[in-house]
């Protein structure tokens, strides 16, 4: 379960995602997310472009992979 950990001027949320042994941890800010290990300081940060692009390749590798296995389906119809 998501934990909320801070709520002041920004949302910072522990993850139950695991790098290692520690949980990883999401600070919401105006220009992105910065992604961290919890008791590390060490952080890398993704912007929201960062993340719509991501997003937007995901659901095109789905849509691909759906519509191969539809084809995939008409010709073993076809074939019979």
């Amino acid at each position: 379960m998501t934990r909320l950990i801070a709520r002041r001027t920004r949302l910072v949320f522990e993850t139950p995602l695991r790098i290692g042994k520690r949980p990883l941890i999401v600070a919401v800010e105006a220009w992105g997310l910065r992604l961290r290990e919890k008791g590390r300081r060490h952080d890398f940060a993704i912007t929201w472009a960062q993340i719509c692009n991501r997003a937007a390749m995901i659901a095109e590798r789905a849509r691909r992979a759906g519509s191969g296995e539809q084809n995939q389906h008409r010709e073993r119809k076809n074939s019979s």
